[in-house]
């Protein structure tokens, strides 16, 4: 899925935006929105400097729901996501904030908590816009109340089931012994915007090893210890087979095969050349 960032969300009436993140539930593993950003080009953040800013220009970001996309294609068009929406409608879904994460939950209670409201902000030129930061008041000074409140908040978000990709991605995949490795990435089941498996990076040997996992033997994803929990242990990896990015996984209407991102394989490469 790590592939697909920064891909175009094309309507019928022309580029809708480019993909910023995908947000999943981590009950049945289905993505339920894209995260999409609606405006291009190099642009300023100007809202210090105007405070006419129309309420519609405001939000760049906008979710779409996976009900309004169509499946993307293999090939040399694999980098375009298909909506069934109008360049209008796009714009009119729910802003980004509408549905947020667990993991920007947990970022926003933190930044709330510990009074780090610089981190909220937008520079005009970038992170190099601020050259320092005093908080106004100590970030560890709270009453027992405020404290409270905060384990209340925490207690909150960790019901919450919505995840990103972008932040699950590097999580620990901890088994029933032992760590096993990070996420490497997750694998997408376009037909059915469904994360079908993740890949199991052991950073383990130069290149590293892979494997698939399927998304099934997961019991538990937690962002407090950036992991996610699996059935399986080491000894069970030793009897699954290695993953490669490259395997020819997909087929067209012509039989070609493509593999997990979608790219030609070589086998057809050589049909087209001999």
């Amino acid at each position: 899925m790590k592939d697909l960032f920064g891909y175009s969300v094309v309507a019928p009436d022309g580029k809708a935006g480019k993909l910023k993140d995908l947000l999943f539930g981590d009950r049945h593993w289905r993505v339920r929105y894209l995260d999409v950003e609606t405006r291009f080009g190099f642009n300023l953040n100007l809202r210090y400097l105007s405070e006419e800013t129309k309420e519609e220009d405001k939000v760049t970001r906008r979710l779409i729901p996976t009900a309004e996309l169509g499946v993307p294609k293999l090939g040399l068009d694999r980098k375009e996501i298909p909506t069934k929406l109008s360049v209008e409608e796009v714009n009119k879904c729910e802003g980004f904030g509408s549905h947020l994460s667990a993991e920007e939950k947990y970022e926003m209670e933190f930044r709330r908590f510990f009074r780090h409201a610089i981190y909220d902000e937008r520079p005009l030129f970038g992170s190099l816009g601020y050259a320092g930061y005093m908080p106004p008041v100590t970030a560890y000074d709270h009453t027992e109340e405020e404290i409270r409140n905060h384990l209340d908040r925490m207690g909150e978000i960790a019901g919450e089931h919505l995840h990103s990709v972008k932040a699950v991605i590097g999580y620990h995949v901890v088994g029933k012994k032992e760590t096993l490795g990070i996420v490497g990435d997750l694998i997408l089941d376009v037909e059915n915007w469904k994360v079908a498996y993740l890949v199991l990076d052991t950073r383990h040997g130069i290149p590293s090893r892979k494997y698939l996992v399927d998304m099934t033997t997961v019991k538990r994803l937690d962002w407090s210890s950036s992991s996610m929990e699996t059935e399986l242990n080491s000894e069970d990896l030793m009897s699954m087979r290695r993953y490669w990015v490259h395997d020819p996984v997909n087929k067209d209407e012509a039989d070609h095969q493509y593999d997990y991102a979608g790219k030609p394989c070589l086998s057809n490469l050589m049909e087209d050349v001999f």
